[in-house]
């Protein structure tokens, strides 16, 4: 069987000096200039809105009392089996590079998540509900002209042609892209891809409005040539569980040490009388009412009962009590002295 090889080389390679090099034995080692790539291109993209309303169990309010809010997300989505009611993919005559595309009864399967009113997941339900219903089938119920009609027909332009399903030309297939095991991947031909939205739900009920937007692609992987830039760096993982990173830093870290320091009691700022002082603090609490003297009627401090032996108050001659001879007039003066100098 013949092979080939680059003139003037036996090997089956030619270096840039001339030199043989034998990539099979000696792998080529750097950063390429360029590098070829093979990606699912599309050709061409049409869409459309549907919408229709999705109850997602009997007694839902009972079951989930505390639901607040549902989150739908497309898993994947089953075409009819039956006569007259599968989809069809039909070449356009006269025009060879594009096709009619009819959809119909289409069993879209949802994954609805169910919240409280903390945003707690409480359940993921799968909910199967049929949008673009055929006449007489369950889903009719839920047919509606404007939003959700029995059929659509889509024109596509799809240059490379459709796959077929088990290589059968006969039955034309439509790949769904969506969040399942087996429809992960784009497919050559056609593929539809889904995005839903929940414009509206009842918690009393369990029902919900839900919109799709519906797209239709002709996807075909094309060879492109682009510049190499550089490889790219993985970051490296830590082995060292987040949750347990705060309390390493800090077994490793330096000792608590909060400096708050003492107060000095003595002049010249006595600080003792911050403790009392909530003027200046605004989220303090204001001073208490020092209550009346006892027999008097006025509102001045009160004073100490009177000791053992201590004379009692004398009357002036007006009437009024007089006040009672103070028993240490150096300390009300170093008192006063001090509040002054605040």
């Amino acid at each position: 069987m013949p092979k080939y090889k680059p003139a003037g080389c036996l090997s089956s390679s030619g270096g840039a000096d001339g030199q043989c090099v034998d990539i099979c034995t000696n792998p080529v080692c750097g950063t390429p200039q360029y590098l070829t790539l093979l990606a699912p291109v599309v050709y061409d993209e049409i869409g459309v809105n549907l919408c229709r309303q999705v109850g997602l169990s009997q007694g839902f309010a009972s079951v989930y009392p505390t639901a607040q809010s549902i989150t739908a997300e497309v898993v994947s989505v089953d075409y009819s089996s039956t006569a007259g009611q599968t989809p069809t993919v039909t070449p356009i005559n006269g025009r060879p590079n594009c096709y009619s595309v009819v959809l119909q009864d289409l069993t879209v399967n949802f994954a609805v998540k169910v919240y409280d009113c903390a945003g707690r997941l409480l359940v993921t339900l799968p909910i199967p509900a049929v949008y673009l219903p055929s006449s007489g089938t369950g889903g009719y119920a839920y047919y509606n002209e404007d939003t959700n009609p029995s059929s659509v027909e889509l024109e596509i332009y799809a240059p490379y042609g459709v796959s077929y399903s088990g290589g059968n030309t006969t039955e034309p297939m439509i790949h769904y892209l969506g969040f399942s095991s087996d429809n992960f991947t784009p497919a050559q031909g056609l593929n539809m891809m889904i995005i839903p939205k929940v414009l509206s739900f009842d918690p009393s009920t369990g029902n919900a409005s839900i919109g799709l937007s519906l797209y239709l692609k002709s996807i075909y992987y094309s060879q492109y040539r682009f510049s190499h830039n550089g490889r790219a760096v993985v970051p490296k993982g830590s082995l060292i569980p987040p949750e347990d990173s705060v309390c390493m830093d800090f077994v490793s870290g330096s000792l608590l040490d909060r400096e708050i320091k003492p107060l000095e009691l003595g002049p010249p700022l006595f600080e003792e009388n911050l403790k009392n002082d909530c003027g200046k603090t605004p989220c303090c609490c204001p001073p208490p009412t020092p209550p009346a003297t006892s027999g008097g009627s006025g509102t001045g401090t009160a004073s100490s009962p009177p000791d053992s032996g201590t004379a009692p108050a004398t009357s002036s001659p007006s009437g009024e009590a007089a006040p009672a001879p103070s028993a240490d007039t150096e300390s009300l003066l170093n008192t006063l002295a001090n509040i002054g100098s605040l």
